[in-house]
Protein backbone atom coordinates (compact mmCIF):
# COMPACT_ATOMS: atom_id res chain seq x y z
CA UNK A 1 0.00 0.00 0.00
CA UNK A 2 1.04 3.78 -0.73
CA UNK A 3 1.04 6.94 1.28
CA UNK A 4 -1.97 8.35 -0.27
CA UNK A 5 -3.73 11.61 1.07
CA UNK A 6 -6.57 10.23 2.98
CA UNK A 7 -8.98 12.76 1.38
CA UNK A 8 -8.28 11.23 -2.02
CA UNK A 9 -9.04 7.99 -0.79
CA UNK A 10 -12.33 8.87 0.20
CA UNK A 11 -13.22 11.12 -2.64
CA UNK A 12 -12.23 8.15 -5.18
CA UNK A 13 -14.50 5.68 -2.70
CA UNK A 14 -17.43 8.54 -2.92
CA UNK A 15 -17.65 8.87 -6.62
CA UNK A 16 -17.10 4.54 -6.56
CA UNK A 17 -20.42 4.20 -4.58
CA UNK A 18 -22.13 6.81 -6.64
CA UNK A 19 -21.08 4.92 -9.87
CA UNK A 20 -22.23 1.65 -8.27
CA UNK A 21 -25.86 3.20 -7.55
CA UNK A 22 -25.79 4.32 -11.23
CA UNK A 23 -24.72 1.19 -13.13
CA UNK A 24 -27.25 -0.82 -10.75
CA UNK A 25 -29.95 0.21 -12.48
CA UNK A 26 -28.68 0.04 -16.15
CA UNK A 27 -27.27 -3.53 -15.58
CA UNK A 28 -31.03 -4.29 -14.94
CA UNK A 29 -32.75 -3.04 -17.64
CA UNK A 30 -29.97 -4.29 -19.87
CA UNK A 31 -30.37 -7.72 -18.15
CA UNK A 32 -34.16 -7.36 -19.14
CA UNK A 33 -33.71 -6.00 -23.21
CA UNK A 34 -31.17 -9.32 -23.38
CA UNK A 35 -33.42 -11.85 -21.89
CA UNK A 36 -36.00 -10.47 -23.98
CA UNK A 37 -34.51 -10.51 -27.11
CA UNK A 38 -33.81 -14.13 -27.09
CA UNK A 39 -37.15 -14.37 -26.54
CA UNK A 40 -37.78 -12.87 -29.16
CA UNK A 41 -35.33 -14.64 -31.63
CA UNK A 42 -36.72 -18.01 -30.44
CA UNK A 43 -40.44 -17.49 -30.93
CA UNK A 44 -39.01 -16.14 -34.50
CA UNK A 45 -37.57 -19.40 -34.96
CA UNK A 46 -40.42 -21.02 -33.98
CA UNK A 47 -42.19 -19.44 -36.49
CA UNK A 48 -40.62 -20.55 -39.00
CA UNK A 49 -40.03 -24.23 -38.03
CA UNK A 50 -43.94 -24.49 -37.87
CA UNK A 51 -44.59 -22.48 -41.40
CA UNK A 52 -42.08 -24.67 -42.91
CA UNK A 53 -43.63 -27.63 -41.89
CA UNK A 54 -47.48 -26.43 -42.99
CA UNK A 55 -45.63 -25.50 -46.45
CA UNK A 56 -44.18 -28.65 -46.76
CA UNK A 57 -47.64 -30.56 -45.90
CA UNK A 58 -48.70 -33.79 -44.60
CA UNK A 59 -46.70 -35.77 -47.75
CA UNK A 60 -43.36 -34.31 -46.21
CA UNK A 61 -40.38 -36.11 -44.74
CA UNK A 62 -41.41 -37.30 -41.43
CA UNK A 63 -41.05 -35.86 -38.18
CA UNK A 64 -40.48 -37.29 -35.08
CA UNK A 65 -43.38 -36.47 -32.28
CA UNK A 66 -41.27 -38.05 -29.56
CA UNK A 67 -43.91 -40.18 -28.83
CA UNK A 68 -42.72 -43.41 -30.59
CA UNK A 69 -39.56 -44.55 -32.59
CA UNK A 70 -37.80 -42.86 -35.52
CA UNK A 71 -39.64 -42.42 -38.60
CA UNK A 72 -43.52 -41.96 -36.73
CA UNK A 73 -45.61 -40.58 -39.94
CA UNK A 74 -48.24 -38.19 -39.16
CA UNK A 75 -51.91 -38.92 -40.29
CA UNK A 76 -52.96 -37.68 -43.64
CA UNK A 77 -54.42 -34.88 -43.41
CA UNK A 78 -52.29 -33.00 -40.33
CA UNK A 79 -49.89 -31.04 -39.54
CA UNK A 80 -46.45 -32.99 -38.70
CA UNK A 81 -45.39 -32.02 -35.40
CA UNK A 82 -42.70 -29.44 -35.00
CA UNK A 83 -39.98 -29.85 -32.64
CA UNK A 84 -39.85 -27.60 -29.66
CA UNK A 85 -36.87 -25.21 -29.40
CA UNK A 86 -34.85 -25.06 -26.33
CA UNK A 87 -35.64 -22.25 -23.79
CA UNK A 88 -33.60 -19.25 -24.46
CA UNK A 89 -29.25 -20.04 -23.31
CA UNK A 90 -28.70 -16.53 -22.33
CA UNK A 91 -25.49 -17.04 -19.80
CA UNK A 92 -25.98 -20.57 -18.23
CA UNK A 93 -29.15 -21.86 -19.68
CA UNK A 94 -28.18 -25.79 -21.13
CA UNK A 95 -28.62 -26.06 -24.70
CA UNK A 96 -26.69 -28.76 -27.44
CA UNK A 97 -24.75 -27.11 -29.75
CA UNK A 98 -26.85 -28.46 -32.68
CA UNK A 99 -29.82 -26.30 -31.26
CA UNK A 100 -31.74 -29.25 -30.04
CA UNK A 101 -32.77 -29.13 -26.53
CA UNK A 102 -30.67 -31.27 -23.68
CA UNK A 103 -32.13 -34.40 -23.27
CA UNK A 104 -34.63 -35.00 -20.12
CA UNK A 105 -33.05 -36.34 -17.33
CA UNK A 106 -32.74 -35.46 -13.71
CA UNK A 107 -29.03 -32.78 -13.33
CA UNK A 108 -28.31 -30.20 -12.07
CA UNK A 109 -30.93 -27.35 -10.81
CA UNK A 110 -29.99 -23.79 -11.22
CA UNK A 111 -30.05 -21.50 -8.62
CA UNK A 112 -32.06 -18.33 -9.64
CA UNK A 113 -32.72 -15.18 -7.94
CA UNK A 114 -30.01 -15.43 -5.65
CA UNK A 115 -30.29 -11.57 -5.79
CA UNK A 116 -33.70 -9.58 -6.97
CA UNK A 117 -34.31 -8.30 -9.85
CA UNK A 118 -35.51 -5.17 -11.18
CA UNK A 119 -35.74 -2.13 -8.50
CA UNK A 120 -34.50 -2.81 -5.64
CA UNK A 121 -33.36 -0.30 -2.79
CA UNK A 122 -31.62 -2.77 -0.98
CA UNK A 123 -29.93 -3.96 -4.03
CA UNK A 124 -28.65 -1.00 -5.36
CA UNK A 125 -27.05 0.32 -1.98
CA UNK A 126 -25.27 -3.24 -1.76
CA UNK A 127 -23.57 -2.29 -5.25
CA UNK A 128 -23.14 1.04 -4.53
CA UNK A 129 -21.16 0.54 -0.63
CA UNK A 130 -19.24 -2.82 -2.59
CA UNK A 131 -18.42 -0.08 -5.15
CA UNK A 132 -17.29 2.12 -3.52
CA UNK A 133 -15.26 0.02 -0.97
CA UNK A 134 -13.36 -1.37 -4.13
CA UNK A 135 -12.64 2.03 -5.62
CA UNK A 136 -11.44 3.77 -2.51
CA UNK A 137 -8.97 -0.04 -2.19
CA UNK A 138 -7.75 0.50 -5.82
CA UNK A 139 -7.18 4.46 -4.73
CA UNK A 140 -4.73 3.43 -1.54
CA UNK A 141 -3.62 0.34 -3.47
CA UNK A 142 -1.72 2.25 -6.27
CA UNK A 143 -2.47 6.25 -5.02
CA UNK A 144 -2.40 8.99 -6.81
CA UNK A 145 -1.74 8.18 -10.79
CA UNK A 146 -2.95 7.63 -13.68
CA UNK A 147 -3.36 3.74 -13.52
CA UNK A 148 -6.02 3.45 -11.21
CA UNK A 149 -8.46 4.59 -14.23
CA UNK A 150 -8.60 1.15 -16.13
CA UNK A 151 -8.94 -0.74 -12.45
CA UNK A 152 -11.66 1.49 -11.23
CA UNK A 153 -13.66 0.63 -14.58
CA UNK A 154 -13.56 -3.03 -14.46
CA UNK A 155 -14.38 -2.78 -10.51
CA UNK A 156 -17.26 -1.31 -11.66
CA UNK A 157 -17.92 -3.42 -14.30
CA UNK A 158 -17.50 -6.53 -11.85
CA UNK A 159 -19.61 -5.31 -9.05
CA UNK A 160 -22.77 -4.73 -12.12
CA UNK A 161 -22.29 -8.28 -14.11
CA UNK A 162 -21.82 -10.25 -10.68
CA UNK A 163 -25.03 -8.89 -9.65
CA UNK A 164 -26.65 -9.09 -13.30
CA UNK A 165 -25.34 -12.70 -13.01
CA UNK A 166 -27.05 -13.27 -9.76
CA UNK A 167 -30.55 -11.71 -10.30
CA UNK A 168 -30.78 -13.10 -14.57
CA UNK A 169 -28.34 -15.86 -14.51
CA UNK A 170 -26.72 -14.10 -17.49
CA UNK A 171 -23.64 -11.19 -18.31
CA UNK A 172 -25.47 -8.15 -20.82
CA UNK A 173 -22.65 -8.10 -23.78
CA UNK A 174 -22.78 -4.56 -23.61
CA UNK A 175 -21.84 -3.89 -20.98
CA UNK A 176 -18.31 -5.93 -22.04
CA UNK A 177 -17.67 -3.83 -24.71
CA UNK A 178 -18.40 -1.05 -23.21
CA UNK A 179 -15.79 -2.20 -20.76
CA UNK A 180 -13.36 -2.95 -22.88
CA UNK A 181 -13.52 -0.05 -24.78
CA UNK A 182 -12.44 1.93 -22.05
CA UNK A 183 -10.32 -0.25 -20.50
CA UNK A 184 -7.92 -0.81 -23.38
CA UNK A 185 -7.67 3.16 -24.43
CA UNK A 186 -6.95 4.28 -20.68
CA UNK A 187 -4.04 1.58 -20.77
CA UNK A 188 -2.55 2.89 -23.41
CA UNK A 189 -2.35 6.57 -22.20
CA UNK A 190 -1.18 5.21 -18.99
CA UNK A 191 1.46 3.42 -21.19
CA UNK A 192 2.65 5.91 -22.97
CA UNK A 193 2.41 8.45 -20.07
CA UNK A 194 5.09 5.84 -18.52
CA UNK A 195 6.22 4.76 -21.24
CA UNK A 196 5.57 1.34 -20.12
CA UNK A 197 4.63 -0.16 -23.30
CA UNK A 198 5.13 -3.73 -22.33
CA UNK A 199 2.69 -3.61 -19.93
CA UNK A 200 -0.36 -3.28 -22.85
CA UNK A 201 1.13 -5.95 -24.75
CA UNK A 202 1.01 -8.18 -21.53
CA UNK A 203 -2.71 -6.82 -21.40
CA UNK A 204 -3.64 -8.02 -24.73
CA UNK A 205 -2.20 -11.04 -24.13
CA UNK A 206 -3.44 -12.16 -20.68
CA UNK A 207 -7.17 -11.21 -22.28
CA UNK A 208 -6.43 -13.42 -25.70
CA UNK A 209 -5.09 -16.63 -23.66
CA UNK A 210 -8.06 -16.27 -21.19
CA UNK A 211 -10.56 -15.78 -23.26
CA UNK A 212 -9.21 -18.93 -25.58
CA UNK A 213 -8.85 -21.07 -22.37
CA UNK A 214 -12.15 -20.91 -21.32
CA UNK A 215 -13.85 -20.73 -24.46
CA UNK A 216 -11.98 -24.30 -24.95
CA UNK A 217 -13.29 -25.16 -21.22
CA UNK A 218 -16.50 -24.49 -22.50
CA UNK A 219 -16.51 -25.70 -25.96
CA UNK A 220 -14.67 -29.23 -24.72
CA UNK A 221 -16.33 -29.96 -21.57
CA UNK A 222 -19.97 -30.93 -21.61
CA UNK A 223 -20.48 -30.39 -17.70
CA UNK A 224 -19.41 -26.83 -17.92
CA UNK A 225 -21.33 -25.74 -21.08
CA UNK A 226 -24.51 -24.37 -19.82
CA UNK A 227 -24.36 -26.37 -16.35
CA UNK A 228 -21.67 -24.37 -14.73
CA UNK A 229 -20.36 -21.95 -16.98
CA UNK A 230 -22.19 -20.25 -19.91
CA UNK A 231 -20.69 -17.68 -22.98
CA UNK A 232 -21.17 -14.79 -20.94
CA UNK A 233 -18.55 -15.97 -18.47
CA UNK A 234 -15.69 -16.81 -21.70
CA UNK A 235 -16.57 -12.80 -22.44
CA UNK A 236 -15.89 -11.74 -19.21
CA UNK A 237 -12.69 -13.86 -19.09
CA UNK A 238 -11.50 -11.98 -22.13
CA UNK A 239 -11.87 -8.57 -19.81
CA UNK A 240 -10.66 -9.89 -17.17
CA UNK A 241 -7.26 -11.11 -18.73
CA UNK A 242 -7.29 -7.76 -20.80
CA UNK A 243 -7.35 -5.56 -16.84
CA UNK A 244 -5.12 -7.84 -14.70
CA UNK A 245 -2.37 -8.47 -17.93
CA UNK A 246 -1.41 -5.15 -17.22
CA UNK A 247 0.05 -6.08 -13.99
CA UNK A 248 1.59 -9.17 -15.29
CA UNK A 249 0.53 -12.49 -16.94
CA UNK A 250 1.25 -14.52 -13.69
CA UNK A 251 -1.80 -12.09 -12.19
CA UNK A 252 -4.03 -13.16 -15.10
CA UNK A 253 -3.09 -17.13 -13.81
CA UNK A 254 -3.02 -15.81 -10.28
CA UNK A 255 -6.87 -14.25 -11.27
CA UNK A 256 -8.29 -17.50 -12.77
CA UNK A 257 -6.62 -19.61 -10.18
CA UNK A 258 -8.75 -17.64 -7.45
CA UNK A 259 -11.91 -17.23 -9.26
CA UNK A 260 -11.89 -21.38 -9.83
CA UNK A 261 -11.27 -21.85 -5.98
CA UNK A 262 -13.42 -19.66 -4.98
CA UNK A 263 -16.47 -20.91 -7.30
CA UNK A 264 -15.61 -24.42 -5.63
CA UNK A 265 -15.48 -23.40 -2.35
CA UNK A 266 -18.84 -20.92 -2.22
CA UNK A 267 -20.71 -24.04 -4.70
CA UNK A 268 -19.66 -26.57 -1.85
CA UNK A 269 -20.69 -24.01 1.22
CA UNK A 270 -24.41 -23.51 -0.65
CA UNK A 271 -25.07 -27.24 -1.62
CA UNK A 272 -24.44 -28.35 2.00
CA UNK A 273 -26.53 -25.07 3.14
CA UNK A 274 -29.50 -25.57 0.90
CA UNK A 275 -29.30 -29.78 1.17
CA UNK A 276 -29.49 -29.84 -2.62
CA UNK A 277 -26.13 -31.34 -2.74
CA UNK A 278 -24.24 -31.64 -6.33
CA UNK A 279 -27.43 -30.92 -8.48
CA UNK A 280 -26.86 -27.49 -7.87
CA UNK A 281 -25.12 -25.05 -9.93
CA UNK A 282 -24.99 -21.41 -9.65
CA UNK A 283 -23.63 -18.27 -11.56
CA UNK A 284 -20.07 -18.63 -12.21
CA UNK A 285 -19.23 -14.71 -12.69
CA UNK A 286 -19.23 -13.39 -9.26
CA UNK A 287 -16.30 -16.15 -8.54
CA UNK A 288 -14.59 -14.83 -11.53
CA UNK A 289 -14.84 -11.55 -10.68
CA UNK A 290 -13.62 -12.31 -7.18
CA UNK A 291 -10.50 -13.92 -8.17
CA UNK A 292 -9.20 -10.85 -10.19
CA UNK A 293 -10.26 -8.78 -7.13
CA UNK A 294 -7.86 -11.25 -5.49
CA UNK A 295 -5.31 -10.94 -8.16
CA UNK A 296 -5.25 -6.80 -8.59
CA UNK A 297 -5.02 -6.46 -4.75
CA UNK A 298 -2.72 -9.59 -3.53
CA UNK A 299 -1.57 -10.74 -6.50
CA UNK A 300 1.88 -9.33 -6.60
CA UNK A 301 2.28 -10.97 -2.64
CA UNK A 302 1.10 -13.96 -3.66
CA UNK A 303 3.56 -14.36 -7.02
CA UNK A 304 6.28 -14.23 -4.37
CA UNK A 305 5.60 -15.82 -1.74
CA UNK A 306 3.66 -18.64 -3.58
CA UNK A 307 5.51 -18.92 -6.38
CA UNK A 308 8.58 -17.39 -5.53
CA UNK A 309 8.68 -14.81 -8.47
CA UNK A 310 8.85 -10.80 -8.00
CA UNK A 311 6.13 -9.46 -9.77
Amino acid sequence: MRDVHPLYVAAVGIVGAAAGASLDPLGQRLADLSRAADDRRRAARQARLAEDAAAEGPDASPVSDGSSGAGAVPAAGTTPSVPELPAPQHDHEPVISDGTAAPAEPGPVPVRHLLPSGHSTPRMAGAAVVTGGLWAATALRFGQHLVVMPFLVFLALGVVVSVTDLSHRLIPRKLLYAAVALILPLEVIVSAVDDTWHAVLLAVIGGASAYAALFLVWFFAPYFRGNAMGFGDVNLSGVIGLTVGYLGLVHVYLAFLSGFVIGLVFGLVFAAVSGTGRKTYFPFGPSLCAGAVVAIFWGGTLAEHVFHTSS
